[in-house]
């Protein structure tokens, strides 16, 4: 049986808050909200606020929820922390961390996006959720079609680096591009993709 994928939960991510310049140190931002919506329908909603003083950083989920079956919305107010992490070439990333419990254990993964996990918001693991690719049929996992999704993967990746090369060293995005390009493996995945639509063996 196939696992729900994070494309079917509702999620906010660390991008979503640097687009909206949520995350500049020093700051406090109140009463903000994340609103999903279908079709332009809006089918749900969390108020967060922002804190990034004094090297105390979190963001603060306040929303309700409602059981299945029940007519009384919960109110439910918590605390997720915020953390950064240098980058190699300068700069910071910033990261969720965690708070969940799976298990009877503490999680706190360092992670970039939250997904909704019962009443809560944690990483995908807490949520238990897998990728969409991972509920594919197996036979697409493996030669060729992989070799050929990595190649589609590597020219998308291509066409946002703006250099290859900084301070004398290879970009992390052009490592992770040569590392999925293989130009010779990706001829050698179409002609066999080919020989085996030919043969009808699909």
């Amino acid at each position: 049986m196939s696992r729900n994928t994070t494309k079917d939960a509702r999620n906010f991510s660390i991008f979503f808050l640097k687009k909206h310049k949520k995350l500049e140190h020093g700051c406090m931002s109140y009463n903000d909200n994340i609103i999903w919506s279908i079709s332009g329908e809006e089918t749900g909603r969390i108020n967060y606020s922002i804190s990034t003083v004094n090297g105390n950083s979190y963001i603060e989920l306040n929303y309700k929820v409602r059981q299945r079956g029940e007519e009384e919305w919960i109110p439910i107010k918590y605390k997720v922390s915020l953390e950064t992490v240098g980058c190699h070439f300068g700069g910071e990333r910033w990261f969720f961390r965690c708070s969940l419990y799976r298990n009877g254990q503490y999680c706190g993964r360092r992670v970039a996006f939250l997904y909704q996990a019962g009443e809560y918001f944690g990483c995908r693991n807490c949520a238990d959720l897998t990728y969409e690719s991972c509920n594919e049929l197996k036979r697409f996992r493996g030669w060729p079609w992989r070799t050929l999704c990595q190649g589609m993967k590597a020219d998308e990746i291509l066409e946002k680096i703006s250099r290859k090369h900084y301070a004398g060293k290879t970009t992390r995005k052009y490592r992770r591009y040569l590392k999925l390009g293989g130009e010779i493996e990706r001829v050698e995945a179409v002609e066999e993709l080919v020989r085996v639509l030919k043969g009808g063996k699909i």
